[in-house]
């Protein structure tokens, strides 16, 4: 008999490929209830029975498992632990040490409770040797915490008594953890949405979905009772496993969804002459730019976006944009529509950013405005429309820039007093964001954004609110 048919745990279906996964990180976000902690804390029971035995036939193997706190480990993380791993049943605890040594047949396995409150937390934490590493509620966990701990797990047992590995000599040394949905425009979000190939990520459904598998584990009613006076933020994180807002702003295209507007195939662009490739730019210190096409239904399709850091505008040309153009879309004619500041010369030579463009070969226009609503409001126009029922923009994943900027990298900054700026935060992804939007006014023709710079350049009436009920 195995450890786990012992613990008479049975997960639910959503959970078993995280539980068997092998791979040097796995990570498994899901509803409030669903659970995922348990499956992380069962986990150790697997890969404990995995390990190649010693000489004297005992699998030995040691785990960490981390916290953010003290308080969180003592009140729900070892609580989790203690149903599926009894004391006195499935080894002894040792609640001065906050340890736990499991004895089940050939496997012992120490675990060792880490809450990291302080800097001397930490620090032991850093200096362990371990088969094994376990984060829970892992979005609360610091990046550096996660990212030094991977080189502490795989040092126990020594490559003296056999090394972590299983019987067949394949590695068995792993680190995972389980969390409700991060919030957007962290560490976690990035991590998850664009996993290292050593990192397997696994999301489960919504709890109010058919897919959710876990109800019978739960009082009736459950998460119906609990959506109850809660904000609709709070039911997309802890109920539909979504991730939560960004902490540090309002995304600007709120409209914006991965699962629609991101294709999941790469995206076939048309090899016609009267179809030439749209490039929207961005110019400045930081040079960016949005390769676009609009299809023969009228759709625009996002073919790519490259940036830069501190070069200068035919540097970009010379090094990044063109060498891009010759090797992925050669012999297609192109269009560069860019900020109309950009006509603007320079002191040092007296060309303008239209200048290096002619001269460097490329048909170069501004862009009708570069009044912000108008801007916003041409890239909402294709994230709110749709053709013959499908989105009317459609982004490959190449084109990750523009992805990260529309997930919320793109935003509202948040002043001192909780009240948002007039205008998007200036970062990293505001220039990809502008070049983005000098595309989108180029392809929908500009009506709609000049539409909203001649409502925006009217004069306004003042009217005194009194005598107003």
């Amino acid at each position: 008999m195995t450890l786990l048919n012992a613990m008479d745990y049975m997960p639910p279906p959503s959970l078993e490929p995280f539980l068997g996964s092998r791979s040097f990180v796995s990570l498994q976000s899901g509803p409030v209830g669903s659970g995922k902690s348990s499956a992380a804390m069962v986990k150790i029971g697997y890969h404990a029975g995995l390990m190649k035995p010693q000489k004297d036939g005992i699998r030995r193997s040691r785990a960490v498992v981390v916290r953010n706190t003290v308080e969180m480990l003592r009140d729900a993380t070892i609580p989790t632990f203690l149903t599926w791993f009894p004391d006195g049943v499935a080894g002894l605890y040792m609640k001065t040490d906050k340890k736990f040594l499991i004895k089940f047949g050939s496997i012992e396995c120490e675990v060792l409770f880490r809450g990291l409150d302080d800097a001397n937390d930490v620090r032991r934490l850093l200096s362990l040797e371990v088969s094994f590493g376990v984060l829970d509620e892992f979005r609360e966990i610091n990046p550096e915490i996660f990212n030094a701990l991977q080189g502490r797990v795989g040092r126990y047992p020594s490559r003296k008594n056999g090394g972590a590995v299983d019987e067949k000599g394949r590695a068995n040394y792993n680190l995972w953890g389980a969390t409700n949905a991060p919030d957007r425009d962290t560490f976690w979000e990035t991590y998850m949405s664009e996993p290292p190939k050593t990192a397997k990520i696994f999301q489960q459904p919504s709890a109010l979905s058919q897919e959710a598998d876990w109800l019978a584990n739960l009082p009736p009613d459950y998460y119906e009772n609990l959506v109850e006076g809660k904000t609709e933020e709070w039911v997309n994180v802890y109920i539909h496993n979504k991730f939560g807002e960004s902490l540090s702003g309002k995304p600007v295209f709120r409209s914006f969804s991965p699962s629609l507007h991101v294709a999941k195939e790469p995206v076939k662009y048309m090899k016609n002459t009267s179809k030439p490739l749209i490039i929207g730019m961005d110019f400045g210190l930081n040079p960016s730019a949005v390769i676009g096409q609009v299809d023969m239904f009228g759709r625009l399709l996002v073919l790519d976006s490259v940036t830069s850091d501190g070069m200068g505008i035919l540097r970009f040309l010379q090094t990044t944009l063109r060498p891009l153009l010759t090797q992925k879309y050669p012999g297609l004619p192109v269009i560069v529509v860019g900020d109309p500041a950009g006509v603007n010369r320079a002191q040092t030579d007296e060309r303008s950013c239209f200048d290096i463009l002619k001269q460097e070969g490329f048909k170069a226009i501004p862009a009708r405005t570069n009044a912000l609503a108008a801007r916003i409001t041409a890239v909402d126009s294709f994230l709110l429309r749709h053709v013959d029922g499908k989105p009317a923009i459609l982004i490959d994943q190449s084109a990750r820039h523009v992805v990260a900027a529309l997930r919320g990298g793109y935003r509202y900054k948040i002043k001192k007093s909780g009240e948002m700026e007039d205008g998007p935060e200036k970062n990293s992804h505001s220039h990809v964001a502008d070049a983005l939007q000098y595309l989108c006014l180029h392809a929908d023709g500009g009506l709609r954004g000049t539409l909203m710079q001649n409502i925006a350049a009217r004069p306004v009436k003042v009217v005194q609110a009194r005598g107003w009920t």
